[in-house]
């Protein structure tokens, strides 16, 4: 399955910085909202000179490396875009990760400069620095004091011109299926991710996106390109309410769980919905879900992406086939013996590990992707591609070929189970047989759960036990790590 790859360079083409271009084409407009502060984008850019100045007396040049371990804040969203405007690249890491995980990440960087935020300050005392000189900042800005009336400065001094091509970002793979590898992406990457994906689902100067996904990852950064790319408003939550977050915004990225909550919240009667369009992402998307969004007017999609590729590569309006919808512009994707391969305007320039970039592709451009799929007709009766699994996660039992993915996906339609992952277990005379690991939100038998899998999976699908999820592994992100989860799966047979 290809999608036409031809490319016109217009369709991404900034003489200069994003955030500038804005500001001289809609400088009054809103442009970015956290709590009670609303800053249009000439303030934006104001505030990225402020800290792009800060960062140039602090000792940060073109083609620095800059670690930031910190959760979304307005803060550490100024640090990225000034450290782009310096021509150097900030790199976000989950605070939430262990000590040791964090320390590995820290040495493939070989970070030149290193941020911690203040509220993970006082808990990660023991991080390896190595080289990296800590960064500090006087100005911390807010809409009062953004204006261009107190900055006095020459933005031109603060770093080199826009160039699309310059390494805009390192995000880091969940590491689920192994070693977590560091993923390198140019400015034209993501705007060309963008492009493709608002060709489809509409996102307008007039829209307002929260960041609802951490910048740590690759949806959570795809979300602020595509509001550099259409110049319209980003949200910060500033709530713990999701309902009040999401009465701010027409679109967020979402995974099920939350969408679910989300309407589970929501009282219709009193509650403003000015959400009229959501990106899921992370899990199956049950069609009971979709429907009720759907009823309240908000529009649910769906689709299938990877670090790699900036984020999403096929999507579609959700529905009730299990595909993830067709190719999306300036992507091609191919399957060769259901091995998924992917190639495109918007992947990864390499892998990158102390200042150098590892291939990633084959000689054609190529990448595989280790992911299996199919493309057959959809709901709508047009090529869509199916997901079967992981290649490496798949197992034999009495000779059959097991995807965990496929048993996953119909687990997670059961309206108490959150969370789920499969695993093998040895058996004598099967060679293995499916166990699954849950979080639901009450106890589920394994006689129930065989009632509820009956004409849904073949019978040697079924798995034979159900294990809690621990508290200690269930770590809020978009998705399991897991090689985590199989670990301690290990400890259940000792």
């Amino acid at each position: 399955m290809n999608n036409n790859e031809s490319i016109s360079n217009d369709d991404v083409n900034f003489s200069t910085w994003p955030w500038q271009h804005w500001a001289s084409v809609n400088p009054d407009n809103i442009a970015l909202v956290y709590a009670d502060q609303q800053f249009t984008w000439q303030q934006v850019n104001v505030c990225v000179a402020h800290y792009a100045q800060q960062l140039s007396v602090q000792g940060i040049q073109e083609h620095h490396v800059i670690a930031a371990v910190s959760t979304n804040n307005l803060t550490v969203l100024w640090l990225y875009l000034a450290c782009l405007r310096l021509g150097a690249c900030c790199v976000v890491l989950d605070p939430k990760q262990s000590t040791a995980q964090l320390n590995d990440k820290l040495d493939s960087l070989a970070a030149k400069f290193m941020w911690v935020s203040e509220p993970e300050l006082h808990d990660l005392n023991q991080l390896e620095y190595g080289d990296a000189k800590p960064l500090a900042f006087t100005y911390l800005a807010d809409a009062d004091n953004a204006n261009q009336d107190n900055y006095r400065g020459s933005d031109s001094c603060y770093g080199p011109q826009w160039q699309a091509q310059r390494l805009a970002s390192i995000v880091f793979t969940s590491g689920s299926s192994g070693t977590a590898k560091a993923v390198a992406h140019h400015a034209q990457n993501h705007l060309y991710s963008a492009a493709g994906l608002l060709q489809s689902f509409s996102y307008t100067a007039q829209d307002s996106w929260l960041l609802s996904l951490p910048l740590f990852h690759v949806s959570g950064l795809a979300i602020v390109w595509r509001w550099l790319f259409v110049g319209g408003q980003l949200v910060l939550p500033s709530a713990d309410s999701l309902v009040t977050q999401l009465s701010q915004v027409t679109h967020a990225s979402l995974v099920p769980t939350q969408l679910r909550r989300f309407l589970n919240e929501l009282d219709v009667e009193k509650d403003r919905i000015s959400l009229k369009r959501v990106l899921l992402g992370g899990a199956v998307i049950p069609v009971v879900l979709t429907d009720k969004a759907r009823s309240l007017g908000i529009e649910c999609w769906s689709g299938y992406g990877m670090t790699e590729m900036a984020s999403t590569v096929t999507a579609k309006r959700a529905d009730s086939s299990a595909g993830v919808g067709s190719v999306l512009a300036h992507r091609s994707l191919t399957i060769c013996g259901n091995s998924i391969m992917v190639r495109g305007a918007s992947l990864s320039i390499g892998y990158y590990y102390r200042g150098e970039l590892r291939s990633m592709t084959d000689d054609n451009g190529w990448l595989v992707t280790g992911d299996l799929g199919e493309v057959k007709d959809g709901d709508a009766l047009a090529d869509e591609v199916f997901i079967l699994g992981r290649s490496d996660n798949m197992f034999i039992s009495g000779g059959e070929n097991i995807h965990p993915e496929q048993i996953e996906r119909v687990l997670l339609s059961h309206p108490l189970i959150n969370q789920a992952l499969v695993f093998p277990c040895a058996d004598k005379e099967f060679g293995h047989r499916p166990i699954a690991v849950i979080d639901a939100v009450a106890q589920l038998s394994v006689n129930e759960m065989n009632i509820f899998l009956k004409n849904k999976l073949i019978k040697f699908m079924w798995p034979i036990n159900y294990y809690p999820l621990p508290d200690t592994l269930n770590v809020t992100g978009i998705k399991l790590n897991r090689a985590f989860v199989q670990l301690w799966t290990t400890t259940l047979f000792e």
